[in-house]
């Protein structure tokens, strides 16, 4: 619709109701305008206003559209928007429609912004050596290869420079409030775009950055040189500086963090984060905790949990990595830099620097002062299917809107085996050389090594039996294409995989990616988006490339040479591993129900009514819905089995 200058009666009236303005000729207004929805408003610098026809409903009480009572200085205001109380000005906005903005201290743009965009991240190391550009698209896999892959000097330049042109597309000397979108009760709100559908209420002071689509932003809140991605919620008194904070993901009681990156659905609370690369899934929830310095993934820390990137010698120059899955026990100490392997719980305090990636789903303990490590002990454990199980219910992401952070939530997976194939190896080699664990910083325990081999063994066996089964399923037995054609793979040479911050992949797939962008056949952010994207889209393929490759390592024979019989072979078999971990979990599961566990229940009673009040509380045990989900999650697997042995036999006759 076009704008028009006010008439005079219009400016009459306006002037009536105590509105002033340095030219009303710079005042523009569309058709339809009420000067009546304006009282008690100075306007300077071009001002273009909206219809004023709707009314809101804000907490019970309906509002007018309409400006009252403040200063509006170079912005142009969309349809049906209220803005009052405005303490100091509004400048150099532009409002979109449907706004609700009140009392607010002030809101201005200075002059030319990025709005957090291009804002460089000191992230895991303090000193800058790994820092990145933010950006309001950012993904945890284009941040992974920023900071990890430093060594390739060409591929950096390229990735930060397409980073520094993005935001620099950014910069506009206005500032932009979308649609929908609800401010009141604030602070200062500086260099800052507001996306469709956020509400920010009772922020103190939020200066150049981004607050992302459907975003939240509470009571107390500071933060400066910033990016929210779509559905991020900051709340309740937490401070941010120089922070990506990703999508659905939340900071909340007090969290304070600077240099850091919050990816997909990570939640943080009371506690503090400095230069951390918090992949998908990272939760802290403690007041005592500090993460520091550190890169961690579908984690999750323990109260008091600590790290020191510092040794006082040359800065804190240190970082250390927690692969996916990982957590701390209470009081959790780790001298960076450290390496810790796939879904490992960590107790006690760690100061030699342990690198455990080549054994996964281990125990990391202090004993005596040093680290002992305890092989495959997380993977017999209930806590680690129910952190498995929990992780896709959890992504908050909506699906109306385009998702950033590429997850994939299968949690043995071709990187988990070919480090599990890996693990066995290396108890082996711990066998020969007792001495080998300490030229990784920890100990084992002698007769800890045959029972890690034998669950490592398990583990391999139930991905690999998983996998054969699911392949087996996705076939049509009825085609004319031959059973044989079918399951040969698409790819080759895939056995090597990396974790890419929540994306599985092979580490040649990477490879490609990086000389891509090296030699210039990739010239952009979304050139890289693309590639990415289609790895993930092509896992499945991928993976059954990896588990073909592997067949003769776990049923010693290729696939070339089997027959459907080995198929149902290896079907009967994966029930079989089935059943074993399910009840390693299960016996797990139901110490939480033992008679220990039953202390401080039927108090005041002299011990009658233990059991009774246990009861009430806690419940049955085939009452758990957390032992229920994991029985029904293994009874899915055995059916599956099941299901595929029939269609074996009847394609064979039997």
């Amino acid at each position: 619709m076009e704008y028009r200058n006010l008439l005079e009666y219009e400016i009459a009236q306006l002037e009536a109701s105590g509105c002033t303005a340095t030219n009303w000729n710079t005042v523009s207004v569309k058709d339809g305008f009420n000067p009546s929805c304006y009282i008690r408003v100075n306007f300077s610098g071009n001002v273009k206003l909206g219809n004023t026809r709707d009314l809101f409903v804000r907490n019970g009480v309906p509002v007018r559209s309409g400006i009252y009572d403040a200063t509006i200085h170079n912005c142009e205001i969309g349809d049906n928007v209220h803005i009052s109380k405005i303490g100091e000005a509004i400048a150099n906005y532009r409002i979109g429609d449907n706004c609700y903005i009140a009392n607010v201290n002030a809101m201005f743009a200075t002059g030319a912004s990025s709005f957090g965009n291009g804002c460089e991240v000191n992230v895991m190391s303090e000193t800058g050596a790994r820092s990145l550009y933010i950006y309001e698209s950012l993904t945890s896999q284009i941040a992974y290869l920023t900071v990890m892959y430093r060594h390739n000097e060409a591929f950096t330049t390229r990735i930060k420079a397409f980073a520094k042109e993005y935001s620099d597309r950014q910069r506009c000397a206005t500032g932009l409030i979308e649609s929908n979108v609800t401010i009141a009760g604030c602070g200062t709100i500086a260099d800052t775009i507001v996306r469709t559908g956020a509400c920010i209420e009772g922020a103190t002071r939020l200066v150049d950055g981004t607050v992302g689509r459907d975003c939240k932003v509470g009571d107390n809140v500071i933060a400066s040189h910033f990016i929210m991605a779509s559905q991020a919620r900051v709340d309740s008194g937490s401070t941010i500086e120089r922070v990506f904070v990703g999508q659905a993901s939340s900071l909340a009681n007090g969290f304070i963090a600077h240099d850091s990156l919050f990816f997909a659905n990570c939640a943080c609370e009371c506690g503090e984060a400095c230069a951390v690369f918090a992949g998908p899934h990272t939760v802290s929830m403690h007041k005592s905790t500090l993460l520091i310095g550190g890169m961690f993934s579908f984690f999750n820390a323990g109260s008091g949990t600590n790290e020191s990137n510092h040794l006082y010698k040359l800065g804190p120059v240190h970082h250390g990595i927690m692969e996916r899955g990982c957590k701390t026990a209470s009081n959790a100490y780790i001298t960076w830099p450290a390496h810790i392997g796939p879904f490992t719980l960590v107790a006690g305090s760690h100061t030699s620097h342990p690198d455990t990636t080549e054994l996964p789903y281990s125990y990391l303990m202090e004993r005596k002062g040093k680290s002992l490590l305890i092989p495959a002990a997380n993977l017999k454990t209930s806590g680690t299917i129910r952190d498995i199980l929990k992780w896709g219910k959890r992504d908050r992401r909506s699906s109306d809107i385009e998702r950033l952070d590429l997850i994939n939530y299968d949690a043995l997976n071709p990187l988990i085996t070919w480090r599990v194939y890996q693990a066995i190896n290396t108890l082996d080699r711990c066998e020969a050389d007792p001495e080998y664990p300490l030229t990784r910083n920890f100990t084992i325990e002698y007769h800890a090594l045959r029972r890690g081999r034998e669950l490592y063994a398990l583990a391999a066996d139930y991905f690999m039996g998983e996998s054969v089964v699911n392949k087996l399923l996705s076939l049509d037995f009825d085609s004319a294409v031959p059973v044989e054609q079918q399951l040969k793979p698409e790819y080759s040479g895939l056995d090597q995989w990396i974790d890419l911050a929540g994306l599985i992949v092979p580490r040649k797939k990477v490879g490609f990616i990086i000389d891509d962008i090296v030699n210039g056949t990739i010239n952009s952010l979304e050139g890289i988006v693309e590639r990415l994207k289609m790895l993930y889209d092509n896992y499945e393929a991928m993976k059954w490339s990896f588990v073909v490759n592997n067949l003769s390592k776990c049923y010693s024979k290729k696939l070339e040479t089997m027959t459907l019989h080995d198929f149902i072979a290896i079907a009967k078999r994966w029930s079989e591993s089935i059943a074993a971990i399910s009840k390693f979990r299960n016996h797990d599961a139901m110490k939480d129900y033992s008679e220990s566990m039953k202390v401080g229940f039927g108090v005041d009673s002299d011990g009658q009514n233990v059991e009774a009040d246990f009861i009430a509380v806690r419940g049955l045990p085939e009452q758990d819905p957390n032992v229920d989900e994991m029985n029904r999650h293994y009874d899915i697997a055995l059916k599956n089995a099941t299901t595929a042995i029939k269609r074996l036999e009847k394609a064979l006759g039997i």
